[in-house]
This record gives structure tokens, C-alpha cells and sequence, in this order.
């Protein structure tokens, strides 16, 4: 059943009735593959057997194009096999039997031409012939010559050539333009249309079928009536019914069949597979001439492989790059043998390297070769890495050089280059295999300089990592010698070298108590300390501040001078920024590091922008901007969480004091979940942190342990400057809460103590309210005041805010007027810092607001536990009045604050209002 082929069938007719009639021709069928040219030809015999026409048949095939006039030889075999046949007088036969045996070639040609077209002539006396030649493109050469010859010699017989030419297949000879301009009638055969393909659809199912199913089979064969037939067959073998329900199976069906269809296309015909390979070999440089060059193939050949592909399988860029689908690739993948696939790639890197391409496009073809040829290839990888390490991809120059990494032999010369190069790659992205790639190259190296300069690329946190790299690090440091003893670049690794072996001692407390003396050892000049003694000066001034063995005026005077010499525009992720702007946060010094931070330039790599990030919210928060504080913690979170351990330490501990800070306990858990797993003491302390503030509003007890152990373990690693780690502070507090008065005090002197010794105004006037927080006397009153007079002077406006706030609280009854002030301006100061909410809670009782009632009441265990707390026993105490244990006056406690709303003891009168046990 032909449709929509009324006009075509009217030129076929049209044609076979002027052969009959003594005009010959040719009649040209065109169209894409599959589009029904080969139906077409074959109802072109059904019009030649009805008027009577001799018809001789041929076709063309890819594979046989290498057997010499294959094509003529279908055409005459057999009437050659027939010794009767009156058609062929003996001069004819005898000229033409080369074709019957085979012997048939370019010699014989010129007598062959003259014998077809005797032939044909002979033939067409009686009747009419129609010649029919399906896919003439696939013909072979000499059977093109052939009929191009007896084209151009059938006016005035009655003979009618009939072939199908595939659309852009004709370039590949010149016989084939040629034919083709001789042609008298032409035929094009166009896919079929919405409503034919509905009409196949119903001849094939007789139970009717549903429009969406159909318009479904007309997208997925573009309305080919050859792939249309294929498809309906194998949906009825899978006993699809034709409804909309089946649309999915129907697709799957169709997706497999186009596989199928490339798949034989790719096969069968090698120009189409030649240029396919390098089409999806040259990938995103699949430009036309470059795939031309690679391919190997003609002009014309490549116009023919490119007519076949595009549309389906292969599309064109808007700059003209040839653009593979996933099936093509997936094909080209299946057919090449990887041999043939590596010497393919090889070719592509040495075209690329002959039109000037980039060394990172050259090196992605080098990576998919076998074996590489020696060294300029390597030299390849390694210039690619160079550039893959300037645009930001440090995981592409990995790969370039652990490729090239594969062709040197352990122990041999290049390779120690090689590692110490994929190690810098590595830092960022993966920090354990650069340590263990410098491990591996330093006794690779000629010179103690170089091990030197090998080993200064580790990055300081990965330094305290393990014994590997510290024991490397001093061991390159003692043949190197010290720094006193050498000058120029020598004395700067000495000092860098010293700097790495300071910090990996950083939870040694014998080195820490050491580092002042060295730090003091170093000499200013007027020049200002290097690059590499300002490293060694930040590690020590960290060391001492950790410590708590120098003041926090020392701190910042020296601190501030590194930064002076530190350019803000060119900054890195290195020991100078990791650590000089914690330090002088902690020295109260925001104002120094505030327009440094703005000062510096764009972020060259993720670790940079992360640690820029981290003192942006550090700074804010010692301002007391917790609330604004939020967004650069949790964006230098973000990026350096990719990174691990080591770049995520520290924006891991600035957001978890923005979570505590703003009390919220999601963006807690959210960092306790998301902390890196390792074994440093700073990642510790802040998990212990965290955990004990989550644990303080209903375990009081449990979040004691984790501050005690966090203080511990601080200071078994000689970690002991409050202003860095105030444990102490939230320890006194729960201990207070508990009723363990005497631990509190001395927790909260302690450290008050170590605040007085360290000299910032900030930390001290947070010490004096806590200590306020335990004392409900006159000196308590005394102890706010001084906080109020030393936080004034400090950036931290909220924790002035809560010292006037506790100060209007204590001064309410007795100076109602003085305490409104106070409010006031605390009320001020919180607004400013975003924390309003925070100070309305705390100082409710100041503005005379009537205190929060419990929504549950109390037991009578818990409110005669609760009296007995107002009036100011122990736990020891009450326990021992009521007989129970100490431990059951804690959970008692511990209800009451739960039930009542509150955060501990020092709230517990005013939520009790005036009511006593069993009210």
C-alpha cells in the first residue's frame, strides 16, 4: 500500500508509457533512507511487466563496491545464463562473457560499454526495458561508468533506467553527477504524514488504535515509511494494542530500533564509521576540516559519511562544529577496537598540535591514548596542568600528571618533578595523596634545596596531620641547617620549614610555652620582616596566643605589624591569613582587621574566599553582629566544605558560635552533623561545644561533661587563653544551675582570672558578668558595673547590651530611674546589633512586664525542691533536708526549668512569683 504517492505514481507512469513509446531516460528516485524509494522502484517493474517491458534488475551494495562492475553484471547474468535467449545474438555473448566469469575488469571496459548498449538495443526492438538500479549510490565504480555511458545513449530506444539515489550521497564519484544530470524524470520520495501514518497504524491493527498512538509512531520514525513498518511489526510481535497507554513501550521499541538502524549504518558502510570515529575522537573540536583530516576520507566522502549521519545522529554547532548524539558516540564506542581508538586519538593530538590548540585540549586527547611516545608528550600533560591550575581546575592538572606519572618507572629522574607538580594539584582537592606524593618525591630530589621547596608546599594544616609529614618536615629542616646560618632564598625555606615544624606542634604545651621566647627572638628591621619570616612570626604569635603566654596588647602590636606588611590586594590561603586576623579579633582589634578584609582583592582559589569569609563573620560577631555574622560563616561553610578536614576546621567553629550565639539550635545540629570527621583539637572543642549547648536546655548535667571535657582536654594541650575557647563561662553557669555553687565560683574566677591576664576589654567585661551571674549580692552589682565601664570601651555592643541589661535587673528595686537608663540604652545597643528579640527576653523583669507563668504546674516534689533553691540551699543542702538523693534534686530542678520556661536557678524566683510548695 503506497499513500500519498498519487503524483510519484503519475511520473512513473508517465515515464514507462514514453519509453514504450520510443523515448528513453532515466528516472531518478530521491530521497532520505528509508523514505520509500526502494517501494517506489519496485512498482516502477509492477508499470513496466503491465505495458509489456523486459525488466532487468540490479542493486547496489556497500560492501560489494570493491568487486569491478558488480552492478552490470546482476543486470546481464541472467540472460547470459540462458544459452536460447534469441535476444543475444553471438557477437553480444561473446563480448560480454568476461561478465560471466568474472573476468571483467578495467581492460575490458571500452568492448563491454559498446556490448551493454548493443544489448539494450537488441532487447528493445521487440519490447520495451526497464532497468532498475536501487541504491546507486552504493554502486561500484565501473558499474557507474557503465551507466553513465548508457544514459547519455537512450534517445530513441525504448529502455527506461530506473535507480534510487540516497539524498547526499551523490558526491562520492563523479559518475554519479553525472547520471544524475541525464536524468528526464525525477521522483522524490518524502516521508509520510500524520494522517498516512494513522491510516498504517489502522491497517495493522485491526481493533482500532488511538490518535495519540499514532501521532507517537509518525515522531518516532519522522513519518519513514520503512522505519514505520519496522516499528508497527515489532509493536504487534509485542502485543501492543495500539491505545495512548502503550505510548511508553511504543518509544522504548522505537529507541531500539534507531539503535539498530546506526548500528548497521555505522557497519556496514566504513567512509560513515571512518568519519563517525572521528567525529566523537575529536569531540568539541569536531570541527569540519579537522574531522575531514582524521577521518582520511575526500571531500566528497565526507560530504556523503555527513549527509548519512546528520539529522538523527549528528547535529551542527551555531560555530559549526559537528555535534555527536549519545547513541552515535555509544555506537562508535561499541565498533572501535581500543587499538584503533588510542591510534585515533594519538592522530587527533598531533592535528591539534600542528594548527597551535591549547595544551589542555591536545592533553584531553593524550588521555585516551595507550602509551605515550616518549617526552614531549609528557611535557604535554604537564604544560596542560599549568593551565588547568591558572583557570581554577586543580582536578584536571591531577589527571594530566597522573597520566604522565604512568609512563616513568619508579625511582626514575622525571618523576620526582612530576609528584612534587601533582602534588600542588592536589592540595586543595585532595590534601592526603599531595602529602603522600611529597613523601614519595622528596628522596627523588637532587638537593636539599629542592626537598626544601618540595616540602614548603604543604599546607600548615596538613603539617600537624601525622608523624609522616612532621618527621619529613624536620628532617629536611636539619640538613638544610637554620635560618640563622643562612641567607637569601636557603634562609627563607629554613624559615618556612621552621614555621611548618611550629605549627605541628601547636598541642604540644612544652613548645607553646616556648614560643614567646622565640617570637621575641626575631628582630625587626626597617624593611619590614619576608614573606617566609612572616609566616614563622603568625605561627609563633598563634603558638603564644593559644597559650595565653602573652598579652593582648603584645598580640595585637605584633599582629598588626604583619598585616601592615601583608598586601590585602595579592592575599592567599596561608598561615597569614588563617591566623593574624583570629588573633586580633581575640586582642579586641576589629577595627584592624575590618578595612583589611575589605581591602583585599578578588579570591584566587574556594580555600581563599572561604578563610575571607570566616574573618568577615569573626569580625562581626566580635562586634556583637551575630545575626549579620550568619551569612559569610555559612558561605565559607559551603566552600570549604567540598574541601575536608583541613580547610573546614575553622569555618566549622565560626558558625558554630553564630549558632550559639543566636540560639539556634537547627544551624547547630546542622554543623554538628556536617563536621569533618578527624582528630584535631580544634574540631573537638567545638563539637564538645556544640553538643554541650544543645544538651543545656534539658540535660544540664550532660552539657556540664562535654564543657568539662572540652576544658580538659584545652588544657592538657596547653590551649588556655579564655578569649579563644571560654568554656569556663557556659561550664559556671550550668554548675550553677545545678546547684554546685562552689564549682561554679571557682570555674568562673578562674576565669575571670586568665581574662585579666590577657588584657582584652571584651573578654574581662564577660568575665565580670558571669562572675555578676553567681553573685546576688552588693558585688554582684559592683561586678556589672565595671563590666558595663570596660565593654564600653570594647566593639562587642551586644554583650555590653546584656551587662546593662543584668545591671537594670539588679538596680530595679532600689534605682528604678538609673535602671530605665541602663534598659534604654541596652535596648539601643541590641537593636543595633539585630538582636532585639534576645534582649526583650532576657530583661523582661526590668521593664515591669509580668514574669512568664508555667503552662503546666508543678509537682509538689518540684515546687518544695524549687522553694528550697529560692532561698538559696545547695543541692547538697536540700537533698539532705527532704532525705532524698543529690540526683533527684537535679531532675527536679531540671523539670521545674523545663516546665516553668526558663534557663536555671537565677530565674527560678521570679518565675515562681510568690507561690510556695503545694499552692
Amino acid at each position: 500500500m503506497l499513500l500519498e504517492r498519487e503524483a510519484h505514481l503519475s511520473v512513473l507512469d508517465e515515464a514507462v508509457r514514453d519509453a514504450d513509446a520510443g523515448s528513453g531516460g532515466l528516472l531518478l528516485i530521491h530521497g532520505e533512507a528509508g523514505a520509500g524509494g526502494s517501494a517506489l522502484l519496485r512498482h516502477l517493474a509492477q508499470l513496466g511487466a503491465a505495458h509489456g517491458a523486459r525488466i532487468l534488475r540490479s542493486s547496489g551494495a556497500q560492501l560489494e563496491q570493491a568487486f569491478p562492475l558488480g552492478v552490470v553484471r546482476q543486470l546481464v547474468l541472467p540472460i547470459l545464463a540462458d544459452p536460447d535467449d534469441p535476444a543475444l545474438p553471438p557477437v553480444a555473448r561473446q563480448v560480454l562473457s568476461p561478465l560471466a566469469d568474472g573476468s571483467a575488469g578495467p581492460a575490458e571496459l571500452a568492448s563491454l560499454l559498446h556490448g551493454l548498449h548493443a544489448l539494450l538495443a537488441r532487447l528493445s526492438r521487440s519490447r520495451g526495458v526497464v532497468v532498475l538500479v536501487d541504491d546507486l549510490h552504493w554502486a561500484d565504480e565501473l558499474s557507474l561508468r557503465a551507466l553513465a555511458f548508457l544514459v547519455a545513449r537512450l534517445s530513441g530506444m525504448r529502455v527506461l533506467i530506473g535507480a534510487v539515489l540516497r539524498d547526499g550521497a551523490g558526491a562520492r564519484t563523479a559518475f554519479v553527477p553525472e547520471i544524475e544530470a541525464a536524468a528526464r524524470h525525477h521522483v522524490r520520495a518524502e516521508p509520510l504524514s500524520l494522517a498516512a501514518t494513522g491510516r498504517l497504524v489502522a491497517a495493522r491493527f485491526d481493533a482500532g488504535h488511538d490518535p495519540e498512538f499514532a501521532a507517537a509512531c509518525h515522531e518516532l520514525t519522522g513519518g519513514r515509511p520503512k522505519d514505520l513498518r519496522a516499528l508497527l511489526d515489532r509493536a504487534f510481535s509485542h502485543r501492543l494494542t495500539a491505545k495512548a497507554d502503550d505510548r511508553a513501550r511504543l518509544r522504548a521499541l522505537g529507541a531500539d530500533l534507531r539503535r539498530e538502524r546506526l548500528r548497521v549504518l555505522v557497519r556496514r558502510d566504513p567512509e560513515v564509521e571512518a568519519f563517525a570515529r572521528a567525529v566523537v575522537v575529536l569531540g568539541r573540536h569536531a570541527e569540519p576540516a579537522l574531522v575531514a583530516a582524521l577521518s582520511g576520507l575526500a571531500d566528497a566522502a565526507c560530504s556523503a559519511a555527513r549527509a548519512a549521519l546528520q539529522g538523527p545522529w549528528l547535529t551542527v554547532a551555531a560555530d559549526g562544529r559537528l555535534v555527536p548524539e549519545a547513541a552515535l558516540v555509544r555506537v562508535v564506542e561499541e565498533t572501535a577496537s581500543a587499538a584503533d581508538t588510542a591510534a585515533a586519538h594519538r592522530t587527533a593530538a598531533g592535528l591539534l598540535t600542528a594548527r597551535g590548540y591549547p595544551a589542555e585540549d591536545i592533553a584531553g586527547q593524550l588521555l585516551r591514548v595507550d602509551t605515550l611516545c616518549g617526552g614531549p608528550e609528557i611535557e604535554m600533560l604537564r604544560a596542560a596542568a599549568v593551565g588547568a591550575l591558572r583557570r581554577g581546575a586543580p582536578e584536571s592538572a591531577a589527571r594530566y600528571l597522573r597520566r604522565a606519572l604512568l609512563e616513568l618507572p619508579p625511582g626514575s629522574a622525571g618523576r620526582a618533578p612530576l609528584l612534587v607538580e601533582l602534588a600542588a594539584a592536589e592540595l586543595g582537592p585532595d590534601p592526603a595523596s599531595a602529602v603522600r606524593h611529597l613523601v614519595q618525591a622528596a628522596p627523588l630530589l637532587p638537593t636539599v634545596r629542592d626537598r626544601a621547596a618540595a616540602v614548603t608546599r604543604i599546607p600548615f594544616t596538613i603539617t600537624a596531620r601525622g608523624p609522616l609529614v612532621t618527621e619529613l618536615v624536620r628532617a629536611v629542616a636539619g640538613e638544610l641547617g637554620p635560618a640563622t646560618a643562612l641567607t637569601g632564598h636557603d634562609r627563607d625555606l629554613a624559615l618556612r620549614l621552621e614555621a611548618h615544624d611550629w605549627f605541628a606542634a601547636l598541642e604540644d604545651p612544652a613548645r607553646l610555652a616556648a614560643a614567646p621566647a622565640r617570637l621575641r627572638e626575631l628582630t625587626d628591621t626597617p624593611a619590614g620582616p619576608g614573606a617566609a619570616e612572616r609566616e614563622l612570626r603568625a605561627v609563633l604569635l598563634l603558638a603564644a596566643t593559644l597559650a595565653g603566654r602573652i598579652d593582648a596588647e603584645e598580640a595585637a602590636r605584633r599582629a598588626t605589624c604583619l598585616l601592615d606588611h601583608e598586601p590585602a590586594r595579592s592575599v592567599r590561603a596561608g598561615a597569614m591569613l588563617r591566623i593574624v586576623p583570629v588573633v586580633l579579633v581575640a586582642a579586641g582589634r576589629v577595627d584592624v582587621v575590618t578595612p583589611w578584609l575589605s581591602a583585599t582583592g578578588a579570591a584566587g582559589t574556594a580555600a581563599t574566599q572561604a578563610l575571607l569569609d570566616v574573618h568577615r563573620a569573626l569580625a562581626l560577631l566580635a562586634r556583637g553582629r551575630a545575626a549579620a555574622a550568619g551569612e559569610p560563616a555559612g558561605r565559607a561553610f559551603r566552600l570549604a566544605e567540598p574541601a575536608g578536614y583541613d580547610v573546614l576546621a575553622l569555618p566549622a567553629t565560626i558558625l558554630g558560635l553564630v549558632a550559639t550565639a543566636t540560639g539556634d539550635r537547627t544551624l547547630t545540629r546542622t554543623v554538628l552533623d556536617d563536621l569533618p570527621a578527624g582528630d584535631g583539637l580544634a574540631v573537638l572543642a567545638v563539637q564538645r561545644s556544640l553538643r554541650g549547648t544543645l544538651a543545656a536546655a534539658d540535660d544540664p548535667g550532660a552539657a556540664l561533661a562535654q564543657f568539662l571535657d572540652c576544658g580538659r582536654r584545652l588544657d592538657r594541650a596547653g590551649w588556655r587563653n579564655p578569649a579563644l575557647y571560654p568554656w569556663r563561662t557556659s561550664a559556671a553557669l550550668l554548675a550553677h544551675r545545678l546547684g554546685r555553687t562552689d564549682e561554679a565560683g571557682r570555674l568562673a574566677e578562674e576565669h575571670h582570672r586568665r581574662c585579666v591576664a590577657w588584657g582584652a576589654p571584651a573578654t574581662v567585661g564577660r568575665a565580670l558578668r558571669v562572675l555578676a551571674a553567681l553573685d546576688a549580692g552588693r558585688d554582684g552589682i559592683r561586678l556589672l558595673h565595671e563590666a558595663v565601664e570596660l565593654l564600653a570601651r570594647s566593639p562587642d555592643d551586644l554583650e555590653e547590651a546584656k551587662a546593662r541589661a543584668d545591671l537594670a535587673e539588679r538596680l530595679r528595686p532600689t534605682e528604678p530611674e538609673a535602671a530605665q537608663r541602663l534598659l534604654a540604652r541596652a535596648q539601643a545597643l541590641a537593636e543595633t546589633c539585630g538582636m532585639g528579640r534576645l534582649l526583650t527576653r532576657e530583661a523582661g523583669p526590668v521593664t515591669h512586664t509580668e514574669p512568664a507563668r508555667a503552662t503546666a504546674e508543678l509537682t509538689r516534689g518540684e515546687a518544695t525542691v524549687a522553694e528550697l533553691a529560692v532561698r538559696g540551699r545547695t543541692n547538697s543542702e536540700i537533698a539532705e533536708q527532704l532525705s532524698i538523693s543529690r540526683r533527684a534534686v537535679e531532675k527536679h530542678l531540671t523539670s521545674s526549668y523545663r516546665k516553668l520556661k526558663i534557663d536555671g536557678r537565677p530565674d527560678l524566683a521570679g518565675a515562681l512569683g510568690g507561690r510556695t510548695a503545694g499552692e
